[in-house]
Protein backbone atom coordinates (compact mmCIF):
# COMPACT_ATOMS: atom_id res chain seq x y z
CA UNK A 1 0.00 0.00 0.00
CA UNK A 2 1.44 3.13 -1.25
CA UNK A 3 1.64 6.22 1.64
CA UNK A 4 -1.19 8.02 -0.63
CA UNK A 5 -3.48 5.16 -0.29
CA UNK A 6 -2.62 5.01 3.29
CA UNK A 7 -3.31 8.41 3.91
CA UNK A 8 -6.69 8.02 1.83
CA UNK A 9 -7.68 4.63 3.70
CA UNK A 10 -6.82 6.56 7.63
CA UNK A 11 -9.38 9.29 6.61
CA UNK A 12 -11.69 7.06 5.06
CA UNK A 13 -11.37 5.40 8.67
CA UNK A 14 -10.75 8.41 11.13
CA UNK A 15 -14.10 8.04 12.91
CA UNK A 16 -14.42 4.33 13.19
CA UNK A 17 -14.07 1.92 16.29
CA UNK A 18 -10.89 -0.40 15.06
CA UNK A 19 -12.52 -3.10 17.75
CA UNK A 20 -16.29 -2.98 16.27
CA UNK A 21 -17.47 -6.37 15.53
CA UNK A 22 -18.66 -6.27 12.07
CA UNK A 23 -22.17 -5.88 11.85
CA UNK A 24 -25.13 -6.36 8.80
CA UNK A 25 -27.37 -9.13 7.55
CA UNK A 26 -23.96 -10.53 5.66
CA UNK A 27 -22.30 -11.04 9.03
CA UNK A 28 -25.23 -12.71 10.99
CA UNK A 29 -25.62 -14.69 8.26
CA UNK A 30 -22.23 -16.30 8.43
CA UNK A 31 -22.41 -16.35 12.22
CA UNK A 32 -25.71 -18.36 11.70
CA UNK A 33 -23.42 -20.91 9.37
CA UNK A 34 -20.72 -21.21 11.12
CA UNK A 35 -22.97 -22.26 14.42
CA UNK A 36 -24.70 -24.82 11.77
CA UNK A 37 -21.22 -26.24 10.93
CA UNK A 38 -20.57 -27.08 15.03
CA UNK A 39 -21.00 -30.37 16.14
CA UNK A 40 -23.89 -30.29 19.01
CA UNK A 41 -22.31 -30.04 22.42
CA UNK A 42 -21.94 -33.24 24.60
CA UNK A 43 -24.65 -34.40 26.29
CA UNK A 44 -24.41 -33.70 30.05
CA UNK A 45 -22.80 -36.10 32.14
CA UNK A 46 -25.72 -37.40 34.51
CA UNK A 47 -26.67 -40.63 36.75
CA UNK A 48 -30.28 -40.84 37.58
CA UNK A 49 -31.45 -37.10 36.03
CA UNK A 50 -28.28 -36.10 38.70
CA UNK A 51 -24.99 -34.68 37.56
CA UNK A 52 -21.85 -36.80 38.97
CA UNK A 53 -20.81 -33.39 40.74
CA UNK A 54 -23.75 -33.51 42.84
CA UNK A 55 -24.07 -37.17 43.40
CA UNK A 56 -20.32 -37.08 44.63
CA UNK A 57 -20.51 -33.46 46.60
CA UNK A 58 -23.86 -35.35 48.09
CA UNK A 59 -22.44 -38.49 49.22
CA UNK A 60 -18.93 -37.83 49.96
CA UNK A 61 -20.30 -34.95 52.33
CA UNK A 62 -22.32 -37.51 53.77
CA UNK A 63 -19.33 -40.05 54.24
CA UNK A 64 -17.41 -37.50 55.77
CA UNK A 65 -20.51 -35.63 58.26
CA UNK A 66 -21.30 -39.27 59.17
CA UNK A 67 -17.00 -40.20 59.91
CA UNK A 68 -16.37 -36.70 61.73
CA UNK A 69 -19.82 -37.35 64.06
CA UNK A 70 -19.03 -40.87 64.26
CA UNK A 71 -15.66 -39.68 65.75
CA UNK A 72 -17.54 -37.54 67.84
CA UNK A 73 -20.00 -39.96 69.70
CA UNK A 74 -17.09 -42.27 69.61
CA UNK A 75 -17.31 -43.42 73.39
CA UNK A 76 -20.30 -45.05 73.46
CA UNK A 77 -20.08 -47.71 70.61
CA UNK A 78 -23.15 -48.67 69.79
CA UNK A 79 -24.57 -45.51 69.75
CA UNK A 80 -21.87 -43.47 67.47
CA UNK A 81 -22.44 -46.09 64.67
CA UNK A 82 -25.93 -45.28 64.84
CA UNK A 83 -25.35 -41.12 65.37
CA UNK A 84 -22.77 -41.40 62.24
CA UNK A 85 -25.41 -43.21 59.75
CA UNK A 86 -28.04 -41.04 61.13
CA UNK A 87 -26.01 -37.88 60.20
CA UNK A 88 -24.92 -39.29 56.84
CA UNK A 89 -28.39 -39.66 55.92
CA UNK A 90 -29.45 -36.66 57.22
CA UNK A 91 -27.24 -34.81 54.68
CA UNK A 92 -28.07 -36.85 52.08
CA UNK A 93 -31.14 -36.21 52.37
CA UNK A 94 -30.88 -32.40 53.23
CA UNK A 95 -28.67 -32.47 49.50
CA UNK A 96 -31.41 -33.93 47.74
CA UNK A 97 -34.16 -31.97 48.87
CA UNK A 98 -32.23 -28.56 48.21
CA UNK A 99 -31.37 -29.73 44.81
CA UNK A 100 -35.11 -30.95 44.28
CA UNK A 101 -36.54 -27.97 45.68
CA UNK A 102 -34.15 -25.81 43.10
CA UNK A 103 -35.70 -27.55 40.33
CA UNK A 104 -39.14 -27.05 41.34
CA UNK A 105 -38.50 -23.45 42.02
CA UNK A 106 -36.95 -22.98 38.79
CA UNK A 107 -39.35 -24.92 37.06
CA UNK A 108 -41.54 -22.14 38.29
CA UNK A 109 -40.84 -18.85 36.56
Amino acid sequence: MSREERRAYQRMTKKQDPYALPGGAAARARQERQRAKRPPPPPATTVGGFGVRFLLVALGGGAFTGLLAFSLAWPTMPLAAYVGVGVAAAWIVAAFGVRLLGRRAAAGR
